[in-house]
C-alpha cells in the first residue's frame, strides 16, 4: 500500500529523495489515502471507521499502535518528530466531505478545508524533507492551497456528478453562475469567466509560494518544488482549455513529468 504513491504525481516528485525518505512518505501517503478512501468509498460506515482511525492515531503517539499501518506510522512520527496535530487535522478535513451536499459559502470556509486536506500533507512532507527556516512551513501551506485548488478545478466535473461543489458560492454569485450550471457543467460565458477567475487565483498561490520559499531551504525542498511544478503544469493545461475537465481527466505524460523534474533540478544547481 505504501508504494501506491509511485503512480501519483507525488511519486514523480519524490524521485530526488533517499530511500528512507521515500519509505516514510509512502507510509504518510498510505495513511492519507486510507482516510480519503474511507470517506469516498464507504460513506455510510465512514464515521465509525474514522473514529477507529483516530483511536489508532492516539495509540501511535502513545506508543502502542495495533495495526500494521499504525506501527509504520509510529516509526515515521518518531524518526521525523512529526507534530501530532497534522494527521488529526487531515482526518478532520476529509470528514467534511461526509456533510452533504458539499458546499462552501466563501473563501475562508474553503481555506479551512484546503488547509486540512492539502496544506497539512505538505507540512508533513517537509518534516521528512527537512528544512532550516520556519518560513518553509508557510511555503508548504501556500503550496498546499495552490495544489488543492488545481485539483478542485481539474476534478470539477467528476465532483459535480456526486453533488460536490468546492468553489466558493460567493464566487459563483460574483459571476452570476447558479449551482445547476456547474452540476450540469453548462459552459456558459459566465461559467468560463468563473473558471478563469479561479485559475488566476491558483496561479497567484503558486507565485506566492515561490516568493515565500526561503533561500536556505531551496535545495532541501527540491521534491516539494518539483511537486508544485507538476501541478502548476496541470493548471497550465486548464488555462489553455478551461472546459477540458468535461472531456477527460487531465494527466501529464511521463515524458513531460521527467522534463519538469529535470528543469526543477537544474534550477537548484
Amino acid at each position: 500500500m505504501q508504494n501506491n504513491y509511485k503512480k501519483s504525481n507525488f511519486g514523480a516528485a519524490f524521485f530526488f529523495l533517499s530511500k528512507e525518505q521515500k519509505d516514510a512518505l509512502g507510509i504518510i501517503y498510505a495513511f492519507c489515502r486510507l482516510a480519503d478512501d474511507i470517506v469516498d468509498d464507504t460513506p455510510k460506515t465512514a464515521p465509525a471507521q474514522l473514529a477507529d482511525l483516530i483511536l489508532e492515531l492516539e495509540r501511535v503517539y502513545g506508543g502502542n499502535p495495533k495495526t500494521e499501518l499504525g506501527k509504520d506510522l509510529q516509526t515515521v512520527v518518531q524518526k521525523f518528530s512529526m507534530p501530532k496535530k497534522y494527521p488529526f487535522l487531515l482526518i478532520e478535513g476529509v470528514e467534511r466531505d461526509l456533510h452533504t451536499p458539499v458546499r462552501y459559502k466563501n473563501q475562508a470556509q474553503l481555506n479551512w478545508y484546503m488547509y486540512r486536506v492539502a496544506s497539512v500533507v505538505g507540512l508533513m512532507c517537509i518534516e521528512i524533507f527537512g528544512y532550516k527556516n520556519p518560513a518553509s512551513r508557510k511555503y508548504a501551506e501556500t503550496l498546499g492551497y495552490a495544489v488543492q485548488l488545481t485539483n478542485i478545478l481539474r476534478d470539477i466535473y467528476e465532483d459535480a456528478k456526486i453533488n460536490r461543489i468546492y468553489l466558493p458560492l460567493e464566487d459563483l454569485h460574483k459571476f452570476n453562475v447558479c449551482e445547476e450550471d456547474l452540476l450540469a457543467f453548462k459552459l456558459t460565458e459566465n461559467v468560463q469567466k468563473l473558471f478563469t477567475f479561479e485559475i488566476d487565483k491558483a496561479q497567484k498561490l503558486y507565485d506566492e509560494a515561490r516568493h515565500i520559499l526561503p533561500k536556505e531551504d531551496f535545495k532541501t525542498l527540491l521534491a516539494a518544488r518539483a511537486m508544485g511544478a507538476i501541478y502548476e503544469a496541470i493548471l497550465s493545461e486548464l488555462k489553455r482549455k478551461p472546459c477540458l475537465p468535461r472531456e477527460k481527466k487531465i494527466k501529464l505524460s511521463k515524458l513531460r513529468k521527467i522534463l519538469i523534474l529535470f528543469k526543477t533540478w537544474r534550477e537548484t544547481k
